[in-house]
């Protein structure tokens, strides 16, 4: 479902937004996703270091997609959105080594469900990729409650 979200949303701006606002658009629909997987995540680990670097990471990368919008900007301007888009794509790595690094701690450490995941999987196709290790655990702990609700109660 995230997937099939995410392509029609591309679509939606790449037909009905102006060319200059579809990277900005774009990126508030990767950003959101990494926000609202952090805010999740802080739930779970009140302790958790990856909202932190979510936030910052979704403020560059604002930042630049709303520099970028400018039409023939001037190369103090260039040099900027250079500098956001390294650093933006810098944040990303980060928070997604850590959103990582939090998963992995929570789901083998306080809920022992073995997760595992691949580094390079991680960049490649980052929180797609979560969200598909995720679910596995997520109907597990469903039909663990449903045989809990279902249990008889012995008296």
């Amino acid at each position: 479902m995230l997937l099939l979200s995410w392509f029609v949303l591309a679509i939606l701006f790449a037909m009905l937004a102006p060319r200059a606002y579809q990277q900005l658009l774009n990126s508030l629909v990767v950003d959101a996703w990494a926000f609202s997987l952090c805010l999740w995540i802080r739930s779970l680990d009140p302790e958790t270091r990856s909202p932190f670097w979510c936030d910052v990471y979704v403020v560059v990368e604002i930042a630049y997609a709303l520099i970028s919008i400018r039409q023939n900007p001037s190369i103090v301007v260039e040099d900027i959105t250079d500098y956001l888009r390294f650093a933006s794509f810098c944040l990303y790595c980060w928070t997604l080594y850590l959103i990582r690094s939090d998963l992995l701690r929570h789901y083998n450490r306080r809920e022992p469900y073995g997760l595992e995941l691949n580094g390079l999987m991680t960049y490649m196709f980052s929180f797609l990729y979560f969200q598909s290790q995720l679910f596995p655990i997520a109907r597990a702990k469903r039909r663990e409650a449903e045989e809990r609700f279902a249990a008889p109660i012995r008296g």
